[in-house]
């Protein structure tokens, strides 16, 4: 909504021809960067005070909070990339509290390029960087070499520093959210050629496109812009849809990272189960010394099937977690197509999001279910059996002690 009453504000669009060569030549690229507000939940000025910290770091040239005013700023929560603890992962007690900005802040970047992150080898080529950042979403501009056909690889990478750097002297953190979270690309995959034209003050025009299935999105502006009104102009177009992106996103990867625990957990259950059979597997003497020993501990409240019970339990809480957050995902979802139709283009998304879309809707816990439903069956009915042994154990016990006790009482 934010961004909605920015564009608005935006000189009138005149939708135009774009004839001519271009004035100017960029290349950009967004990414999902979010803040973690960590234990400082309510912050006031968060916008102004991030403005100002990042205007002590020396590799920025310029910065600005934006206009003023909170009244389009929105909280929400996210979940991490990682987590290790499982309790956690399925009760989304980890969860992350974060702030998107309805006025983005904006600032200027020069480092040079060989002091800069490479990937794979490959510098950025560039040493300045236009940025507009919202609190989830980053659009970074740089100029356009002429014969480039693709964006250099590791050109921003630098500004994921930076933030990280700002946020941290803050007592904050930075939710990097890429592709995958083993990827060193920290970006969209798809970059942004963009072109704009000098145009009519007031009059202002700016469309999205591609031209080939592996092609980077092109974008045309056409307007009285700079570098800065430009990545400007240009977050105002993404800001929605990368919003809708980025909780699309997050949720997906959670959901999948539940599930790849739950498929260990299905295995160490499964585990469990044959080393149990084995353990059965060892003559009848061994076999009923090993029931005796398990009667003993169940009746003492350390069954050896406490593990397993456990195991049970949070594979259900797995699969509740699951299907609790494919709801989540559904409208996450539905709001992106809603957004994608007017804003940008769904192309810029598209390689950042298919192998997530592909993986959430070809899960199927049919397999979990079943190993549950048949290993509760079986510790039902031998949790039957070794109550029935303890108890005839018991009362053989029972009974021997007062067979001894009248034998006595008759001999005296």
């Amino acid at each position: 909504m934010g961004m909605t009453a920015l564009r608005e504000s935006m000189p009138t669009v005149i939708r135009s021809s774009f004839v001519g060569d271009a004035t100017s030549s960029w290349w950009a690229r967004f990414g999902s960067f979010i803040i973690d507000l960590g234990e400082s939940r309510t912050v006031d000025d968060l916008r102004a005070d991030i403005a100002s910290q990042l205007g002590k770091d020396s590799r920025v040239t310029r910065v600005s909070a934006g206009a003023p005013g909170t009244q389009w700023d929105e909280d929400h929560t996210f979940y991490p990339v990682h987590t290790s603890d499982r309790t956690d992962l399925i009760s989304g007690a980890d969860h992350i509290h974060t702030r998107r900005f309805g006025n983005p802040i904006t600032f200027s970047v020069n480092v040079p390029a060989k002091n800069q992150p490479t990937i794979n080898g490959e510098a950025p080529e560039t040493d300045r960087y236009e940025v507009s950042w919202d609190g989830w979403t980053a659009v970074v501009l740089w100029a356009r070499s002429t014969g480039e056909v693709h964006a250099p690889t590791a050109a921003g990478q630098v500004v994921v520093g930076i933030l990280q750097d700002a946020l941290k002297a803050m007592g904050h953190s930075l939710l990097v959210q890429a592709c995958s979270p083993s990827c060193e690309h920290l970006f969209g995959h798809r970059s942004m050629r963009v072109s704009s034209w000098e145009g009519q003050e007031l009059h202002f025009d700016i469309e999205f496109g591609i031209a080939e299935p592996n092609d980077p999105v092109w974008v045309k502006l056409q307007g009285d812009l700079g570098a800065t009104s430009t990545v400007l102009a240009i977050h105002r177009e993404v800001a929605l849809p990368a919003e809708a992106f980025a909780r699309l996103k997050n949720t997906a990867r959670r959901i999948l990272l539940i599930q790849s625990n739950m498929r260990r957990q299905t295995g160490e259950l499964l585990s469990r189960d044959y080393a149990a059979l084995l353990r059965a597997d060892v003559g009848f003497w061994r076999t009923i010394g090993h029931g005796c020993q398990d009667a003993w501990w169940f009746v003492r409240g350390k069954g050896p099937g406490r593990p397993t019970k456990r195991l049970i339990a949070e594979l259900w809480l797995g699969m509740a977690a699951v299907e609790s957050l494919q709801q989540k995902y559904a409208e996450a979802d539905r709001d992106f197509n809603d957004v994608i139709s007017e804003w940008a283009t769904p192309e810029l998304f598209t390689i950042d999001l298919k192998d997530d879309e592909a993986n959430v809707e070809s899960l199927n816990s049919d397999f979990a279910r079943a190993a549950i439903e048949n290993k509760s069956t079986r510790m039902d009915n031998r949790g039957i059996v070794i109550a029935t042994l303890a108890a005839a154990i018991v009362g053989s016990g029972i009974g021997a002690a007062i067979g001894g006790l009248l034998t006595a009482g008759g001999a005296s």
